[in-house]
């Protein structure tokens, strides 16, 4: 099934979960101020789907359910599939501009990806019983077209103690009680981006921290369930109509939530990960490779920002005319570096995909390099924008209404305008990099940019000790084999 925007809002409207803003609970997601953007930009990812420009790219058969699905959630059988499925999200992040990283596609894929290992990995580690569980819910997501959203990480308490040690050992979720219906479970998590317009969810906890095994539990149940309660973030909406002067938070801001589960009874046949904590390597780096799959969808948006980055320090630098210094040559050169090797990693992980009997993925080494790469190279790429638009991204008229004054009007026309721009399109252009570089909105993506997938330091750092660690032989020899080509001092 593909769905419209309209049902999605129709859905939403009555499903949404329980969210706390402002000491209130949200009647309304869909008329809300702080939520009701991304909303609509949710819906307009359903409606791409039916677009004439897009569907080519987002719809296809999907031979596992028998009918027509969003290609986000295809599970490529080959390295044309796998092209085809990079090739449709590149195209729904070009149209985000490389924002809203929590668009329905990014579980989607995780379901699919799930789905595939549900024999040899679900099934053959947790029992028959949950091998279904995940099959019924890929079905499920899938016929329905269901927009899913997850949470990960245990809320900041005390980073020093695992969370087994804290006062109140369920401030991380864990499980309560197991009953014959299911199991009870308390406790938060963050950061659930969309939790509060999501119409499912994903729990899954980062275990390594703590391998208790009350902690150790994956399950997707409704968001509007009895007990799921969301304490959203303040929203970053530009005022009525604001599109003027934010036109990225007018259309791409994404809300987050501390995602709470107070007592919440989960049924078993919604869980598909249960109390063997250490079968959470095999589900990150091996039999599933969750790692590379979602650090590739990562490296898909990014391309799409960078190149939309790229262009917007072009358009500046070109309209002011400093684009003839070779320091701002030098500086966009920098980030259409950036642009040309996430496309060389994009297409050299599935040129180098791994074909397995149930799934082709993309190429773990170059998906989980690119991806942690970029954990530098989009900030820097903001922090350039910065550097070439200097003191010129700060003095910007209010809003649109001055340009309703004729005598303001008459000032800004002449003082406001620059070699390549009339002073109305460079306002608009100014205020779309000020969006970018220094609103709530621009300012909230890159902190989550550097962090989204975990500090960067230590992904860095595991591209040493784990990525590449199959392959350290490989290189290390490379420099052994000139050692022993040496002459040895005789005797």
């Amino acid at each position: 099934m593909i769905r419209k925007g309209e049902d999605y809002l129709k859905s939403i409207k009555v499903n949404h979960p329980v969210t706390y803003y402002e000491g209130e609970i949200v009647e309304d997601v869909t008329e809300h101020p702080a939520f009701k953007i991304p909303v609509h930009t949710v819906a307009k990812y359903y409606d791409l789907h039916w677009d004439e420009e897009y569907k080519k790219y987002l719809r296809v058969y999907n031979p596992d359910v028998g009918e027509e699905t969003s290609i986000s959630f295809l599970r490529p059988r080959n390295k044309n599939d796998l092209a085809k499925l990079r090739d449709g999200l590149i195209k729904i992040y070009d149209f985000y501009r490389g924002f809203f990283g929590r668009s329905p596609d990014y579980l989607n894929v995780w379901n699919t990806v799930f789905y595939a290992h549900a024999e040899d990995y679900f099934g053959k580690n947790f029992g028959s019983k949950f091998m279904e569980n995940m099959i019924e819910i890929y079905k499920e997501a899938t016929k329905n077209d269901l927009f899913y959203t997850h949470a990960i990480v245990a809320p900041m308490y005390d980073r020093s103690r695992p969370p087994s040690q804290w006062e109140d050992p369920y401030i991380q979720v864990g499980i309560v009680e197991e009953k014959p219906e299911g199991v009870i479970v308390r406790g938060a998590s963050m950061i659930s981006t969309a939790g509060p317009y999501a119409e499912m969810l994903w729990y899954l906890p980062n275990i390594r921290r703590d391998t208790d095994p009350r902690y150790a539990l994956y399950f997707s149940i409704p968001a509007n369930t009895k007990g799921v309660k969301f304490l959203s973030r303040r929203g970053f909406q530009p005022r009525e109509g604001g599109e003027f002067e934010y036109p990225i938070s007018s259309k791409l801001d994404e809300s987050d939530a501390i995602l709470i589960f107070d007592n919440v009874l989960v049924p078993w046949d919604r869980i598909i990960f249960f109390k063997k904590p250490e079968l959470i390597e095999d589900l990150m780096w091996h039999t599933v490779n969750l790692r590379g799959w979602f650090n590739w969808h990562f490296v898909i948006q990014h391309y799409s920002r960078l190149k939309f980055l790229a262009g917007l320090a072009m358009a500046i630098t070109e309209a002011a005319g400093t684009n003839v210094f070779v320091n701002v040559q030098e500086k966009i050169g920098e980030i259409l570096l950036y642009v040309a090797l996430n496309e060389a990693a994009l297409y050299a992980s599935v040129d180098h995909a791994e074909e397995l009997p149930n799934i082709t993925r993309p190429n773990p080494y170059i998906a989980i390099s690119a991806s942690n790469f970029n954990m530098y190279t989009v900030p820097r790429a903001n922090e350039i924008l910065r550097l070439i638009a200097a003191g010129s991204s700060i003095p910007i008229p209010a809003g649109i209404k001055d340009f309703e004054n004729p005598e303001e009007r008459r000032l800004i026309d002449k003082y406001m305008s620059m070699k390549g721009l009339n002073a109305l399109d460079r306002i608009k252009l100014f205020n779309l990099l000020w969006d970018v570089i220094g609103s709530e909105t621009g300012m909230r993506y890159e902190q989550y940019d550097r962090f989204s997938r975990g500090d960067p330091t230590l992904r860095w750092a595991q591209t040493y000790t784990e990525v590449f660690k199959d392959r350290k032989h490989e290189f290390v020899k490379l420099v052994k084999d000139i050692l022993d080509q040496m002459p040895n001092p005789k005797a």
